[in-house]
């Protein structure tokens, strides 16, 4: 079921990665390539996944361990892309010049951190912080200025955060739908929120 659940992920991630294409493509926005990135890598993490929880087992170690370290690679990538498109949505184009470099020495941090200790409690300790940075610029652009699409990027990282929530409590429904199960299907609700945010987020323009 889990590896299912991420099959899921990764078919979901890459039609809203193509649709988000789709408007860049109309718009040229750098808000646009950047959610589209989130979904195109959130995909991969899904499709790695699969491969982990269901052929994984049955891997020598070092192959088991390379996947798995890949699909935190993408997780990470993942959470840097949705923090640049949050950043250039209230962000001024010539500021993100350089203020660019400081998610990209975090996601080097981060790529370093889960190469030592691939732990899935280092990747939260990293995705945490970013996560709730993107919240608060959310919040700001939706409380001052109304932005399209900031409501649903905001409730999105919200159901988000109660995935992880639960993914970390270990709750359980069923021994066939555990709490990666529970947590895969709680994301698949948030990269819908988040998807539909996207569409309409614009870059910097007040």
């Amino acid at each position: 079921m889990t590896a299912f659940t991420d099959l899921l992920i990764f078919g979901l991630g890459l039609y809203f990665a193509r649709e988000v294409y789709g408007i860049y493509i109309t718009k040229l926005m750098s808000v646009h390539i950047h959610f589209m990135m989130v979904f195109l890598f959130m995909g991969l993490a899904g499709l790695l996944g699969a491969l982990n929880h269901g052929i994984g087992p049955h891997l020598p170690q070092s192959l088991h361990t390379f996947i798995w370290k890949i699909t935190l690679y993408c997780i990470g990538l993942s959470t840097f892309s949705m923090l640049l498109g949050g950043l250039y949505h209230i962000v001024p184009f010539n500021t993100m010049e350089w203020l660019k470099w400081l998610p990209f020495l975090a996601l080097v941090i981060y790529l370093v951190a889960v190469t030592r200790n691939d732990n899935f409690k280092t990747v939260i300790r990293f995705y945490t912080p970013a996560m709730t940075l993107v919240l608060l610029m959310m919040l700001y652009s939706w409380l001052r200025f109304h932005g399209a699409g900031t409501g649903w990027i905001i409730v999105s990282i919200l159901v988000a955060f109660g995935g992880a929530i639960v993914q970390q409590s270990g709750f359980a429904l069923h021994k066939h739908f555990n709490h990666n199960d529970i947590f895969h299907v709680i994301q698949m609700g948030g990269m819908y929120l988040l998807y539909r945010g996207a569409l309409v987020l614009k870059d910097f323009i007040h």
